[in-house]
């Protein structure tokens, strides 16, 4: 799965958890700053990245996201490692 292949699922994720079928998040896009982000909502996209991509987000890896990009960055850091 490429990057751009990961960014694809995780916009059609954040769709579906945020309630807004239209929503574009951009790389550079502050978490908080995506339309029905909140910290409820960012717990039931990590349990749906986590079951959609087979992955287990460790905590400090959780706080280190800020941009909708580092989402992609991770997620596709864990796949590429479960390929080896």
């Amino acid at each position: 799965m490429t990057e751009a292949d990961t960014r694809a699922v995780l916009v059609e994720l954040f769709r579906k958890e945020l309630g807004d079928p239209r929503l574009e998040p951009q790389p550079d896009d502050l978490e908080y700053n995506i339309p029905g982000f909140d910290s409820g909502k960012k717990v039931l996209l990590i349990l749906a990245v986590e079951e959609r991509f087979a992955i287990r987000l460790r905590s400090r890896e959780i706080d280190a996201l800020r941009r909708f990009d580092d989402w992609v960055t991770l997620i596709h850091r864990h796949r590429s490692a479960a390929n080896r």
